[in-house]
């Protein structure tokens, strides 16, 4: 687990919360299993694909999109990406 797969989860579990969602709602509107949905929130390390499907089911703004890339990068240049 690393820092920033420990602050994507974090990221995405606030939104699932902000909307009112539920985890598995947000699963099937992504095509993934719950249990890996809570792979990705608990900050282990996911696919492209599952962040990408989960992000479209909860309809992120590009504004956020923008912020996890730059911790992304962030993380990266510090050598903390995993």
């Amino acid at each position: 687990m690393t820092p920033f797969n420990r602050l994507l989860g974090e990221r995405i579990r606030r939104l699932i919360v902000a909307q009112g969602r539920t985890q598995e709602s947000v699963a099937v509107e992504a095509g993934i299993a719950t249990s890996t949905l809570g792979f990705l929130l608990k900050g282990q390390n996911s696919t492209i694909n599952t962040v990408l499907s989960v992000m479209v089911a909860l309809k992120a703004p590009a504004a956020m999109m923008a912020e996890i890339y730059a911790d992304f990068a962030e993380h990266q240049r510090e050598g903390a990406y995993g």
